[in-house]
């Protein structure tokens, strides 16, 4: 018996604890998965995440400078983007492209005009630039 005990121990290791030495194994059996869980899609889990926040941006255009140019930037100073006015902005949810669009006046404020909603394809584009 002792033989034995010792070689329980080797199998378990050094971790687990004195009292778990020797005791018996059994196996464990789970109910069916997903059983009330709808169908991957379903209206139900996606309305566990209708309020959750993420961020939405519109990305005018952008440019590349020198951290010395950028220290000597002052109030009135002018950065060039590297789009044209006429060239549609784009919507990034969460970082990612998702769509583009016109920025427009609503109000007192800027808004954005969708015309373009990004396929996957140009999503997976805009993640190489």
């Amino acid at each position: 018996m002792a033989e034995e005990e010792t070689r329980s121990e080797e199998q378990v290791g050094d971790a687990t604890p004195q009292s778990m030495v020797g005791a018996p194994i059994q196996s464990v059996s789970f109910g069916p998965v997903g059983a009330d869980v709808g169908e991957p899609g379903d209206k139900k889990n996606l309305d566990l995440l209708l309020d959750v926040s993420i961020p939405v941006s519109v990305e005018v255009g952008g440019t590349q400078m020198p951290v010395g140019d950028i220290l000597q930037l002052v109030p009135g100073s002018v950065v060039a983007l590297d789009k044209k006015a006429e060239e549609p902005v784009d919507l990034r949810v969460n970082g990612k492209l998702i769509a583009r669009g016109e920025v427009v006046m609503v109000d007192d404020t800027y808004g954005l005009r969708i015309t373009q909603i990004v396929d996957a394809a140009g999503r997976i584009e805009s993640l190489r630039n």
